[in-house]
């Protein structure tokens, strides 16, 4: 129940369009029952002949056609005389002096009730779609800016693609089967209840009877009802594997075609498939049968409510007409408890949906923000006494070390012992467990986490582009206005401007998923020059030369050299042919720091740094002699 009420809140119409659903609804329901309830009897006045001659040598002032050769329905079913003074009115207003005349006011009553219903109903409906995309987009937008807010952590334990439906699939569907489904609820409600009312003035013994009877249908829909909410579990997770197959597939494309593995992924894909393909089957049968259900007990309650009541006609309790009149009232309310119990299932969809959004939105993140703000660095950044770990094991332990304002850091050591890590706790991807870090003496964790990524120019191994134009991959992370000149220059500095000058549209050209029409050097340059645009106080490269061939690191590493001039830099480095101009080198083992100094430095310490440059150095001069 907590989640109905959640979900009704949140996607509720606002006061005044429930307000005015309320309205709508109730006007199509009231012409819906006026057309069908008094065009009838009506019509019986005009076609029998013997009735509407009496009434025409009736006086005028009750110059009325009895309506049934049985007492009047209309009339029986309500003797308070105001209402059989209103309803005398309406008489007056259709009866004419022919029986032409009135047949053709029946007639045009007749289309301008529909025609009323009808628009009244078309009004519904807008408002009703108006509704529904409001409520989802907003529901959309606030699940992506929640996703967006939560920490590196949760998107290495959820699959993209399950994301992917989460945003996508899943608002739809709740869309269609609840915001949607609430509208449509509370117009076959009101219809239902002014069905209801017609059959209690007829016979409220006949009615009570009636829903009796029904009872037995309303605990099979819901017990039908409650299947379908475990199948909507079931087709969730079976649409989650399937988005994340695709992305995973589409994403490692190269792989695939490399290896060979088209077939092979097809085939399972093709097993996915399947299974969404059994539980969709399955939850279709289910919504399906109530239909039937539905209609079979309706059916029954009518033929029980004729038996019925046909002992009250043979009692004199009731007339025949009045019976007649019953059992079609009965059966016109049997449509808009049928659809009512259809949305009923189709909500029970939603809510599998929603409950997975909601465990979203009722994610904490693990990132507390701060709020402090902070837009420069006066003096650096201190480690001190840093332990941290992902799983059991610490990837850092007791790290301490400086990065004074100006100089340039580099991180070297083994795969494994931390040399990113750093980076992600320095950007608060994860906190520390135990130990700080420091920014002009100040903890990390008392910035606005935002202020605190600004400090930052991040260039890393895998270059980051989106399916958009050279310039606007440049600007991105950039918030302050800029112009062509202000790219241009970035671009410049990266060792980028050249290559871009030589692209069909230059800076205007569209690079594709990913980035996939350029190479890697020029992926990566591109990355320097977004963010020399951003001019952080602060530059991070993170092994970013370590995937590129000699030529297109020669460029890189050029663009580097240019982009640390009078900056604060931290690099991760992989050749440490690039890092002999370093401030300072911190050598990394296993979370901890091994040896640090200037290159010239650790060479005559003949440690861990020396054994690492004389291998690679060995190495290199192998790689050229093959070359040669």
């Amino acid at each position: 129940m907590n989640l109905y009420l959640r979900v009704l809140r949140y996607l509720a119409p606002s006061s005044h369009h429930l307000l005015l659903a309320i309205i709508l609804g109730t006007l199509t329901s009231v012409f819906s029952v006026v057309s069908i309830y008094t065009i009838l009897p009506l019509l019986d006045a005009v076609f029998n002949a013997e009735k509407f001659e009496s009434a025409s040598r009736t006086p005028p002032a009750a110059q009325a056609p009895q309506l049934s050769s049985t007492p009047s329905v209309l009339h029986s079913i309500d003797s308070n005389k105001l209402k059989e003074a209103a309803l005398r009115q309406f008489e007056l207003f259709i009866y004419s002096d022919t029986r032409q005349a009135t047949l053709r006011n029946i007639c045009l009553f007749l289309i301008l009730t529909f025609f009323l219903k009808n628009f009244f109903l078309y009004l519904n409906n807008r408002l009703t779609v108006y509704v529904e995309t409001k409520s989802s987009n907003k529901l959309r937008n606030h699940v992506f800016s929640k996703i967006l807010s939560l920490s590196l952590d949760y998107f290495n334990r959820h699959r993209v693609g399950m994301l992917m439906q989460r945003v996508g699939s899943d608002i739809y569907l709740i869309q269609t089967q609840v915001s949607g489904s609430l509208m449509n609820l509370i117009r076959n409600s009101i219809l239902a209840v002014c069905y209801l009312a017609v059959l209690l003035i007829v016979s409220w013994k006949l009615t009570l009877f009636a829903f009796a009877v029904s009872l037995l249908s309303l605990a099979t829909i819901r017990t039908v009802s409650k299947l379908v909410r475990a199948q909507a579990d079931v087709i969730q997770d079976r649409s989650s594997d399937m988005n994340s197959r695709l992305q995973e597939v589409f994403t490692g494309i190269k792989l695939v075609k490399a290896n060979a593995m088209e077939q092979l992924e097809a085939k399972a894909f093709s097993a996915l498939t399947d299974a969404y393909r059994r539980a969709t089957l399955k939850i279709y049968s289910l919504r399906g049968a109530l239909s039937p259900i539905n209609e079979v007990f309706g059916i029954t309650a009518i033929a029980c409510v004729l038996w019925f009541g046909g002992l009250q006609v043979f009692s004199g309790e009731m007339t025949s007409a009045e019976l007649v009149f019953f059992a079609f009232g009965l059966y016109s309310i049997m449509s808009p408890i049928k659809i009512i119990a259809e949305t009923h299932a189709r909500v029970q969809e939603g809510m599998s949906a929603a409950a997975q959004l909601f465990e979203i939105l009722d994610t904490p993140p693990s990132i507390q923000n701060g709020t402090r703000r902070i837009s420069n660095i006066e003096q650096g950044i201190v480690f001190q006494n840093v332990w941290f770990r992902y799983g059991e094991n610490y990837v850092l332990k007791d790290l301490s070390f400086e990065i004074r304002k100006g100089e340039m850091v580099a991180l070297v050591g083994p795969s494994g012992s931390g040399k990113s890590t750093i980076v992600d706790l320095l950007l608060r991807f994860y906190d520390v467990e135990r130990g700080a870090i420091l920014i002009d003496g100040i903890n990390i964790k008392e910035f606005d986490v935002h202020d605190l990524r600004r400090l930052f120019g991040v260039v890393s191994q895998e270059v980051i582009l989106f399916n958009d134009t050279v310039a606007n991959n440049i600007k991105y992370g950039t918030l302050r206005p800029v112009s062509h000149d202000d790219i241009v220059t970035a671009a410049k500095i990266a060792n980028a401007h050249d290559f871009i000058s030589e692209l069909p549209e230059q800076y205007n050209t569209l690079i594709g998923d990913r980035g996939v029409r350029l190479s890697g050097g020029q992926r990566q340059r591109l990355s320097i020059a977004r963010a020399m645009l951003k001019n952080p106080p602060m530059l991070i490269f993170d092994e970013a030369t370590s995937a590129l061939d000699h030529e297109s690191e020669k460029l890189v590493q050029d663009a580097i050299n240019r982009a640390m001039t009078n900056r604060t830099a931290l690099i991760i480095a992989h050749r440490l042919s690039t890092i002999q101009n370093a401030d300072k080198i911190l050598v990394l083992d296993k979370g901890s720091i091994r040896e640090q100094g200037t290159h010239h430095t650790l060479l005559r310490q003949n440690g861990l740094y020396k054994r690492l440059y004389s291998m690679q150095f060995a190495l290199e001069k192998s790689q050229q002699s093959d070359v040669a």
